[in-house]
């Protein structure tokens, strides 16, 4: 086994009773530190809240804590950067960390707010020659992998339309993960055209980002395929949250299965049922451990970095999302429809 790789996280979040899991992200990064087996090792984090830096430190005590990120990279010197502060900081710590000297950069979702971010620091870290990764952990569920498998295998015939429903405002929070699954499984078709409309709030925002009381918008792809994006606290809750069309059968997910039913993905295609033989891993991770997929997913980058090949997560792979993200915003506050090329 190689030496582990130095490993620091900007941005902790807050910490107390039930902060573990995929539901506190610098949590999640470290935990899936500790369990890499040596490949990666936590050596400090950065804060600038006091009891955010207390309440992690007393959970990973092998973490130095900072109250300022740019003095722990002088510092650490550290070779993998996790950026999980908040979306309008990520490119500056992206390139201050890139300038630091590190190579792997694991940021959370979404990367960036529009695409010329996205290409600034994919060109930053091709210069540096470095990795980035984004946190699309749900890409390592089995369920995921499941529907993804039965629509680039044809099982439901020649895809159609992709449906993303997000029950509730805020959609720059969970919504990059319900878009990162539609344009994988859309891929490799381009989007050509969106159109949307957009209420947003007039005082509410997340991570310092306005959210939207209500969204509706449409991709069309190159080949004539769509995808349908609709949120807000109007939206319909009874729906599937995600669902794939095809001429020949579909699949989806539910976020809240029906009493008996037996997962949260179901589906119907050229061969019957569609369905996912592991029956205790949901929507979010096992119903047990709940840091799985980001487990996965860290040792999934690291076998990437030592052998300089392709991961599920490489930043390329984001960037049909944020594009999306960004026409239907685009569109919404311009009132036309957005074309690519961006």
């Amino acid at each position: 086994m190689s030496k582990a790789l130095r490993a620091v996280i900007i941005g902790c979040g807050p910490g107390g009773k039930g902060r573990a899991g995929c539901h506190s992200i610098g949590y999640a990064h470290g935990l899936s530190m500790r369990r890499s087996g040596g490949r990666v090792a936590l050596v400090a984090a950065a804060t600038r809240t006091p009891l955010n830096a207390a309440t992690f430190a007393a959970e990973f005590p092998e973490a130095k804590m900072y109250a300022n990120y740019r003095e722990m990279l002088a510092v650490e010197k550290p070779g993998w950067v996790s950026v999980c502060a908040f979306p309008p900081d990520r490119e500056t710590m992206v390139m201050d960390a890139l300038a630091a000297g590190a190579k792997i950069i694991w940021a959370e979702k979404p990367f960036a707010l529009n695409g010329a971010s996205a290409r600034r620091m994919m060109a930053a870290a091709k210069t540096c020659g470095a990795r980035i990764f984004v946190n699309f952990q749900r890409r390592y569920g089995a369920p995921f992998e499941a529907a993804y498998d039965a629509i680039h295998t044809g099982k439901i015939g020649k895809l159609r339309s992709a449906h993303v429903v997000h029950p509730g405002t805020g959609f720059i929070n969970f919504g990059p993960h319900l878009i990162d699954v539609a344009t994988g499984w859309l891929a490799p078709r381009k989007p050509a055209h969106a159109f949307a409309a957009i209420r947003w709030s007039a005082t509410e925002k997340y991570q310092g980002v306005p959210i939207e009381e209500q969204l509706l918008g449409t991709v069309h792809f190159d080949d004539g395929s769509r995808l349908v994006v609709e949120s807000g606290a109007q939206a319909a809750t009874r729906s599937s949250i995600l669902r794939a069309d095809g001429d020949q059968g579909f699949v989806e997910f539910v976020l809240n299965p029906e009493p008996g039913e037996t997962g949260f993905l179901r589906g119907r295609g050229v061969d019957g049922v569609i369905s996912c033989k592991v029956d205790n891993e949901n929507f979010h991770h096992e119903t047990v451990e709940t840091n799985l997929y980001f487990d996965r997913q860290l040792i999934d980058m690291v076998r990437a970095h030592e052998t300089k090949t392709g991961s599920r997560v490489d930043v390329e792979h984001a960037l049909p999302g944020i594009e999306i993200l960004e026409a239907m915003e685009r569109s919404a506050r311009e009132n036309r429809v957005v074309s690519w090329p961006l």
